[in-house]
């Protein structure tokens, strides 16, 4: 009885422990933080796209990364460019009417303006039906006066006929690193 009574508590115990597992907000992207190296893209479910004129290197770093072992790095030339950085597949399985959330890790050198005055940007939307204005996070305003690691979030409701999101990451000038990035639903509490 002894026994039985001690495993239970045992269970219990590892249970509560692990609780905050079990209360994890599922991430709709998939290898947000670029741990799987692609075979035809820089990182597994992943796509880069440079403009006319700009010379960037992507690269899967492993010597800055803000958790695992790898992190998304762009470096542009010193006249900078226009490139983007977006899940290779829209991002699938929400529900309308639901707020979502945003989050990644940004690191940045020199970040500047593109030069037709595009400015770096996380853009994040929803289809058929877009939002507008597009909620958007500005690097250029949130990494003034940072080198460090900084997290990033935003959050939007998802409009009544919402079948996907629509992720884009505008790259423009300098060095960025990017990791741990997230799209969960907002818990209704």
């Amino acid at each position: 009885m002894k026994k039985s009574i001690t495993l239970f508590f045992v269970f219990v115990f590892v249970l509560f422990s692990q609780s905050t597992v079990f209360c994890q907000p599922k991430n709709l992207i998939s290898n947000g933080g670029f741990e799987k190296k692609g075979a035809v893209s820089i990182a597994e479910g992943w796509t880069t796209k440079s403009y006319r004129g700009t010379e960037v290197e992507f690269i899967l770093d492993e010597k800055v990364h803000h958790n695992g072992a790898l992190s998304f790095k762009a470096r542009f030339d010193e006249k900078g460019g226009n490139a983007l950085l977006f899940p290779s597949e829209d991002i699938t399985g929400i529900t309308s009417n639901q707020t979502y959330k945003i989050s990644l890790w940004v690191k940045a050198e020199d970040l500047g303006y593109s030069p037709n005055f595009i400015a770096p940007a996380v853009r994040f939307n929803f289809k058929p039906t877009r939002i507008r204005p597009f909620p958007t996070i500005d690097l250029m305003s949130e990494m003034k006066g940072t080198k460090e690691w900084k997290q990033l979030s935003t959050t939007t409701t998802a409009p009544p006929d919402a079948e996907a999101i629509i992720l884009q990451i505008i790259l423009t000038k300098g060095t960025i690193w990017i990791d741990d990035i997230s799209i969960t639903l907002v818990s209704e509490e």
